[in-house]
């Protein structure tokens, strides 16, 4: 790519961007209230310790394997056809889900600064009153992103950048203005009274959700900057975990500080934005956070629209889709007929409302970890096979690191799937997978005597691998 292309800081800002989203602020105290205030940081500290080695496998396959796609092209390279199927078809149930949620999120986070919003009651939908002027908010935002990423990626980073450094800011003033007008007594209980360990574990299952965005990285790497430096991409992605990781220990602490998690989990949708206010009686400091976590949303939904669009657009290329999700904009080349059909998704979900995706959280988190599971087991099958592999960015530890992520990611997707654990998917997510599932495989039968292609991501872009 010309040197126009993406630059590991922004790299990094996409993946960081993505990761703190509207999560801390609505999940945060759900977290504590499920594992007490020490035991949600222990759930957070416990997930880090997880992920981080699977930010190691995914820093040395980005680095290593110049192919576009992402985690299903390097699973093809160690595993074959199927697997690979396997591992990008939850990959993009995941982003299909974490879209619409999000949108949805930008309109409560503005209704609490007008909320007068909260006017025009349409329907409810299991539970939850879905409102014209959110409605239209959540429209409004995704034309615009959805705008900017057809134009290309380059100017999606440069507003991922801009958007992440207004959100750290607020950050800052939520963190100071916490630790000012709060108290370390409102951080009791710090465990759970329902069993530590039981309820770390559960507290773990949600924060995972909340901790991909690393992720973005292999999806975008065609788009990078042809002098990049590819073991800084290995960097930003364990980077981005790390802070991400310790960036929530300090916000649980605080807001520890502020409220206790039990008093705050039943402030409405805000929770933490609420409590804030009701604590320091000031309504611009709270608003102030909003508008931090308005930019955490969009980031978000930014960063987690190109990764997707790169992914379901390489996915159709390789072979595993119709081809014309991998059609590109004559003159942006970014894959426009893919970015027509995650929109029409997003919208379809914007008009389901809260009360239908809160519950589907978990599989997203499912969806996720598959893919974990699959980089983890491709890059110790990598090491064996291609022992030589020039390896820009090298796993701390070797294959017995590898070892160890594939053990992580495959014991936690394990406890999700089986039922009757204190983690286990509920009925709707379920249901979700088994369906998911049956339609992925019709379409694997459908195109399963096409040719796999795996682009290269080279010096001569555009250059193709036949497998």
């Amino acid at each position: 790519m010309s040197k126009k292309g993406m630059s590991a800081k922004d790299y990094f800002g996409l993946a960081f961007g993505s990761m703190i989203g509207i999560g801390w602020v609505i999940s945060v105290p759900a977290w504590m209230s499920t594992a007490g205030s020490v035991g949600a940081i222990i759930a957070v500290i416990l997930t880090m310790c997880m992920i981080i080695p699977i930010g190691f496998v995914y820093g040395e396959l980005t680095a290593s394997l110049r192919v576009s796609g992402g985690e299903f092209a390097y699973t093809f390279r160690a595993f074959g056809r199927l697997p690979a199927f396997i591992c990008g078809w939850f990959l993009i149930l995941g982003y299909l889900i974490i879209l619409p949620w999000v949108a949805i999120s930008v309109a409560i986070l503005i209704a609490y600064v007008f909320p007068a919003l909260n006017s025009y009651p349409l329907y409810t939908l299991f539970g939850t009153q879905v409102y014209l002027p959110h409605l239209l908010i959540s429209f409004l935002m995704v034309g615009v992103i959805v705008y900017m990423n057809w134009k290309g990626a380059k100017q999606s980073a440069v507003f991922q950048n801009a958007a992440t450094v207004m959100m750290l800011v607020a950050f800052a003033v939520f963190l100071i203005g916490g630790v000012i007008v709060g108290t370390p007594e409102n951080m009791a209980p710090l465990f759970s009274s329902d069993g530590t360990t039981n309820s770390i574990v559960l507290a773990m299952a949600a924060i995972l959700f909340f901790m991909n965005g690393f992720d973005t990285i292999p999806k975008t790497v065609e788009e990078a900057d042809s002098g990049i430096n590819y073991s800084n991409l290995g960097r930003a992605i364990v980077g981005t975990i790390v802070v991400g990781g310790l960036l929530y220990i300090l916000i649980i602490i605080v807001s520890g500080f502020i409220m206790p998690a039990e008093s705050m989990g039943k402030l409405g949708d805000l929770p933490l934005v609420l409590a804030l206010e009701a604590t320091t009686g000031s309504k611009f400091l709270s608003t102030v956070v909003v508008f931090g976590a308005l930019m955490g949303v969009i980031t978000t939904f930014n960063g987690f629209l190109l990764a997707g669009s790169r992914l379901i657009s390489s996915f159709a290329k390789s072979g595993f889709l119709p081809k014309s999700f991998a059609k590109l904009h004559p003159q942006y080349r970014t894959p426009t007929n893919t970015l027509t059909f995650m929109t029409v998704v997003s919208i379809v979900g914007i008009l389901l409302g809260s009360g239908m995706l809160l519950p589907l959280i978990i599989m997203g988190g499912i969806a996720f970890l598959i893919a974990w599971f699959c980089m983890a087991l491709s890059s110790v099958r990598l090491r064996k096979i291609q022992p030589n592999l020039h390896r820009p960015y090298k796993i701390p530890g070797g294959i017995a690191m590898g070892y160890i992520a594939s053990l992580f990611s495959g014991l936690f997707l394990i406890l999700m799937l089986i039922p009757g654990t204190p983690i286990s998917m509920g009925t709707a997510e379920y249901i979700l997978f088994v369906v998911w599932l049956i339609v992925g495989l019709a379409i694997y039968g459908v195109y399963f005597k096409q040719e796999i292609q795996l682009q290269e991501v080279t010096s001569n872009k555009g250059a193709v691998s036949n497998e």
